[in-house]
């Protein structure tokens, strides 16, 4: 059964409702994408991926506390900001540290576990949301990825990301461009 048929839809809102607030986390996900390399070299690669995983989180947790379909499209806004800058500081970041020759081994079996946990997830969720209510499974969603942003955020600071950036970096030669943060060699701003 779609969200906004839900019964006992406590956000009052219909088909054209649901699809502003799809568009409201659309733009939020541009909003994130263009500020990306501006937070990437602001905060380091490392803290930024932290920070958008735990906005990603909180705003999740908001999106279960909303009331009204103004904080729901405001919560999915700022949800698809943390995705949007994730999804460019992620793979870049991915991209200067893989191997070359590993490149689409790695890149692919990302993708395939992304893949594979999303119908597990769409399970559970619907499983939740049948058993109890539908804040439950986002409840779930937020307390998962906030627990996975801090026990993960030691991995991806800033420290251990240069250290991995210098390790993948190549040789003195004719072709070094000096540093390969994904952050500081990505396109400029848009915003």
């Amino acid at each position: 059964m779609p969200f906004w048929r839900w019964p006992g839809n406590r956000l009052g809102i219909d088909t054209y409702g649901f699809g502003l607030l799809l568009a409201a986390e659309a733009s939020g996900g541009l909003l994130g994408a263009g500020i990306a390399s501006h937070l990437g070299r602001r905060l380091g690669t490392g803290t930024a991926l932290t920070c958008t995983a735990a906005v990603e989180g909180l705003a999740v947790l908001g999106l279960a506390a909303a009331s009204n379909p103004y904080l729901a499209g405001l919560a999915l806004a700022v949800c698809g900001a943390g995705m949007g800058a994730t999804m460019v500081l992620g793979p870049s970041l991915r991209q200067a540290i893989v191997p070359a020759h590993l490149m689409g081994r790695v890149a692919s079996t990302s993708r395939m576990l992304a893949m594979c946990a999303a119908p597990v997830g769409a399970f559970l969720g619907g499983w939740l949301a049948t058993a109890h209510d539908i804040r439950t499974p986002l409840c779930a969603a937020a307390v998962l990825l906030l627990a996975m942003t801090a026990v993960t955020a030691s991995m991806t600071s800033n420290r251990r990301v240069e250290t991995a950036l210098r390790a993948a970096a190549p040789a003195d030669g004719p072709d070094q461009q000096g540093s390969r943060d994904p952050a500081t060699v990505s396109a400029p701003d848009v915003v």
